[in-house]
């Protein structure tokens, strides 16, 4: 629009220069709009099959052309992700409707932005944080328990044990099990928890120390009050200690007494003892047949399981010297099957019994092992007798025979006291290359611990003594799987009841492949199910494929397991001849090498995460005391360093 000039328009009124009006020319409209070039809509292309085959061989070539053809295919299938996006959308308007992103809407107005920035971390009270935006994120860990170590992202004290887990609500049952790689820390993880056990008065069970893991710190314990006084026992000479035994070849063990059961039932009132001495039977069929089991190779047929109870029943019943507290062995059994057939012959042949009370056991005997429907004197019966238990006498001749007649055929020469703080059983004299003879060992030492268990149960429900918690530690648990079918029945029996029991469960292996090492799938699966039902995974270093292994069992999440492998990866330089030697208790602390910038210690020396159901896990880092380094309880190499002639410290 324009404005007429003023004195044009006096000029051509007649020359009057004073202005009357304004006038405001707005042209004339043009008879056709000007063009306007519109956006025309580029049609979106994907790369063919082909296409994209040529280029991800291109991109596998590596160099500029590899990294340009990485390039378009990202984003041709960046292009494919947003048209598929676009078609799912049910609604489409005018305007089309932006494509969210992490970074933002993608398109005009969407604000998406090329870098995210890191988010502002705080860190404050639970009065001050919940004023703050956005959703603060708790990052405390549990105190309960054991003082494990520090939060490797906080710093704050971390404390975990199951039991002490389980008392706090936390767990539904005391139990755990520990995965890592040998050398960063997993047994002093169990002497750790083990030294809290003893501090607040739960029992812990070492029932076969292989290596040994425990026998040095539980020597050195000694309980004080709160003076630091040494508190003894009754006699007032003894200190109140954990007990330490050892099964070997000079350390006998006698598997029918099944710990100090008899000696603990024989406190109980009258009723409550003949309940037990049934129970007493029962647990020393299960034991004797778990033995005959690994000795000979072969299952026990029920014939003969029939034959052991019945030959327990007449040895207790028909002879003084076998009592509670004065168990028979494993010969004696072996004898009186011997026996049987030429005492009934004997007897028939005077026609006359001298003690009819052992003709009649000796003919249960006779119709235990299936030999029935004979009169006693009859050879027939006498000679199917010997056939049905030739095999049960075979077996029961090898267990007391030779190396096993050496531990299993005497009295135990030192059982069990339930009274202890705590009991460890070394089996690490055992030949190493003996699998039956250690199998059996260990299979002996786990009945006796937990028939000591059940009698002192016992005496607390009767009043005669005050309730007792324990605490079933289990170190290199891959070595009692391996050792047979009893055992793992033994340990899926205890995972069951454990809470019945009062008894918490802690087991440690190296990964899960160990608990899949088994020939028939009944095993492998009973073996998986210790995993189901640990209520808390503790996993230290481990390799980047047992993160696939754990799925489904422990949920851990890409940046846990990617954490777990790194940490087990070994620092630049440890075997770099320039870099100074350090011992463990270096090696613990975190101490540099001597004249190098290179930190010698492995990344994932005392870290572990500890992963209770689907919440995140909890990253620990675990320093050992000055009490822990000089009395040396958790050096495991000693026999390096004595060998080189340098002091060692704690080794993990």
């Amino acid at each position: 629009m324009t404005v007429t000039d003023l004195h044009k328009t006096a000029t051509a009124t007649g020359g009057d220069t004073t202005p009357s009006t304004l006038r405001l020319n707005a042209g004339a409209a043009s008879a056709t709009r000007p063009s306007t070039k519109e956006r025309s809509t580029k049609p979106t292309t994907f790369y063919d099959d082909d296409t994209r085959e040529d280029l991800l061989d291109t991109a596998r070539s590596g160099g500029i052309s590899g990294y340009l053809a990485r390039q378009k295919l990202d984003n041709d299938t960046r292009r494919r992700e947003r048209h598929e996006a676009a078609v799912a959308r049910p609604i489409q308007f005018d305007v089309p409707t932006l494509i969210r992103t992490n970074r933002g809407f993608d398109g005009r107005g969407g604000g998406r932005v090329a870098h995210v920035r890191r988010p502002n971390e705080l860190r404050g009270t639970t009065a001050h944080v919940p004023g703050f935006y956005p959703f603060p994120i708790g990052a405390s860990a549990p105190l309960d328990g054991a003082p494990v170590g520090s939060h490797l992202d906080t710093g704050q004290p971390v404390g975990f044990d199951q039991i002490g887990w389980f008392e706090a609500g936390q767990i539904t049952a005391p139990s755990a099990m520990v995965f890592g790689l040998n050398g960063f820390g997993k047994s002093t993880l169990n002497r750790r928890i083990v030294c809290h056990d003893l501090a607040t008065g739960v029992r812990p069970l070492i029932m076969g120390d292989h290596r040994p893991d425990f026998v040095t710190m539980m020597r050195q314990m000694v309980l004080h009050d709160s003076d630091g006084r040494v508190q003894y026992r009754e006699d007032g000479i003894t200190p109140v200690t954990p007990q330490v035994t050892s099964v070997g070849f000079d350390s006998p063990m006698n598997p029918l007494a099944v710990g100090t059961f008899g000696n603990l039932i024989a406190r109980l009132p009258t009723a409550a003892r003949q309940l037990a001495e049934r129970e007493m039977r029962a647990r020393q069929v299960t034991a004797a047949t778990g033995l005959l089991e690994i000795s000979s190779g072969r299952p026990i047929a029920p014939h003969e399981e029939t034959l052991l109870t019945t030959a327990l029943r007449v040895l207790y019943g028909t002879a003084n010297e076998f009592t509670l507290t004065n168990a028979p062995l494993p010969g004696d059994v072996l004898n009186l099957l011997r026996q049987v057939p030429q005492t009934l012959i004997d007897a028939t042949a005077r026609d006359a019994d001298t003690n009819p009370e052992l003709r009649r056991a000796h003919q249960d005997l006779l119709d235990a092992s299936g030999a029935l429907g004979r009169r006693p004197h009859d050879a027939i019966a006498v000679d199917r007798y010997l056939l049905l238990t030739e095999n049960l006498r075979q077996s029961l001749d090898q267990l007391v025979s030779g190396q096993f007649g050496e531990i299993f055929n005497a009295p135990t020469k030192e059982p069990i006291d339930i009274d202890a703080l705590g009991v460890c059983v070394d089996m690490s004299r055992l030949p190493a290359n003996a699998r039956k003879l250690r199998a059996a060992v260990l299979l002996a030492c786990w009945s006796d611990g937990f028939s000591a268990v059940e009698a002192s149960h016992l005496l607390s429900d009767h009043g005669l003594q005050e309730p007792r918690n324990y605490d079933l530690v289990c170190d290199e648990f891959s070595l009692v799987l391996g050792v047979g079918n009893g055992i793992v029945w033994r340990v899926d029996e205890v995972t069951r009841v454990q809470r019945e029991q009062g008894t918490g469960s802690l087991f440690t292996t190296h990964t899960v492949k160990d608990l899949q090492a088994f020939d028939s799938m009944e095993d492998r699966q009973r073996a998986m199910g210790f995993l189901d039902r640990a209520r808390v995974k503790v996993c230290f270093p481990l390799p980047e494929d047992e993160a696939s292994l754990m799925e489904g069992k422990v949920n851990l999440n890409d940046k846990e397991a990617a954490t777990l492998a790194e940490w087990a990866t070994t620092p630049r330089g440890i075997d770099d001849p320039v870099v100074s030697e350090i011992n463990e208790t270096d090696w613990a602390d975190g101490v540099r090498a001597t004249g190098t910038e290179t930190n010698t210690v492995p990344p994932g020396m005392g870290k572990f995460l500890i992963k209770e159901g689907e919440q995140p896990g909890i990253p620990v880092q675990m320093r050992l005391t000055a009490t822990e380094r000089a009395t040396e309880m958790h050096n495991t190499n000693k026999r390096f360093h004595r060998g080189r002639g340098a002091k060692s410290g704690a080794a993990a």
